[in-house]
């Protein structure tokens, strides 16, 4: 069944604009543009809400995140909110203020940067699985000019991802980085013109949607192990991901499309 047609009502949120873009592929807007779609509690929790219906959507294999308007993806929390109580109404159920970084996730996230990422947007961004930027999108993290810290993700994700040097003059200088820039370093997987900036995000979605998606889930889910994980753990998840693998349909029927020469006709079970 085609998940544009499940239970679920892509009207009710208040935040965030959703949509089917393919039977695989859904459409997530931050739609806060008079805040430069600075999250507040409510989208922390809608994007939770995303996550956790996706998740256990078999049909959905990819998820595009993308900002409302033309010059900002995310400006990160809400400031308003974010020096209320400690900032504590901001965090999710999980204790954390992002949900891609909190929440349970196997599904393949793209984060299409239609303007900058600031602060706790470009964490969001961050905790996607590929990025395609707008070519002039900048990057930043000034939390300490609040004398706040970027622990949505950010301190961990770029020193896993970029030079130490490069992470320093982001954290503690403010340094902005340059969406080319960006690109060069391997923080970005496309840059492209802002005409352009969701077909590209379009094309990489049907990229993974080609795979196998029970792998892909995997090869995820491992991915994250080997960038924060230890390598004990890491080495006896792989084996386990790799025997539930080898025990699936999806897995049989990889051999027999390839004996037969044609293409595989995944269940994703």
């Amino acid at each position: 069944m085609s998940f544009a047609n499940a239970a679920f009502d892509y009207q009710k949120f208040q935040t965030l604009i959703v949509q089917p873009l393919s039977e695989q592929v859904m459409l997530v807007t931050l739609n806060r543009p008079q805040a430069h779609n600075a999250y507040n509690a409510n989208m922390v929790s809608e994007l939770g809400q995303i996550v956790a219906f996706t998740e256990a959507t078999a049909a959905i294999k990819v998820v595009i995140l993308t900002g409302a308007g033309e010059k900002v993806f995310c400006a990160g929390a809400d400031l308003k909110e974010a020096f209320i109580d400690s900032g504590k109404g901001l965090l999710n159920a999980h204790g954390g203020y992002n949900p891609l970084q909190y929440m349970p996730r196997r599904k393949v996230w793209i984060a299409a940067l239609n303007g900058h990422a600031f602060g706790g947007g470009l964490e969001l961004a961050l905790h996607c699985d590929l990025l395609v930027a707008e070519e002039k999108v900048q990057l930043a993290l000034p939390e300490t000019r609040h004398s706040l810290l970027p622990l949505g993700g950010g301190i961990t994700q770029l020193a896993a991802l970029l030079p130490a040097p490069i992470v320093k003059e982001m954290i503690l200088a403010g340094g902005v980085l340059e969406a080319n820039r960006a690109y060069s370093l391997g923080l970005i997987n496309r840059v492209t013109d802002r005409q352009n900036l969701l077909s590209a995000a379009c094309e990489l979605a049907e990229q993974v949607t080609r795979n196998a998606p029970l792998a892909v889930q995997a090869a995820n889910t491992l991915l994250e192990h080997c960038l924060h994980g230890d390598p004990a753990t890491l080495a006896i998840r792989m084996q386990q991901e790799l025997e539930q693998l080898q025990q699936s349909e999806d897995f049989t029927e990889s051999g027999q499309a390839f004996k037969e020469k044609r293409e595989p006709l995944w269940k994703g079970k």
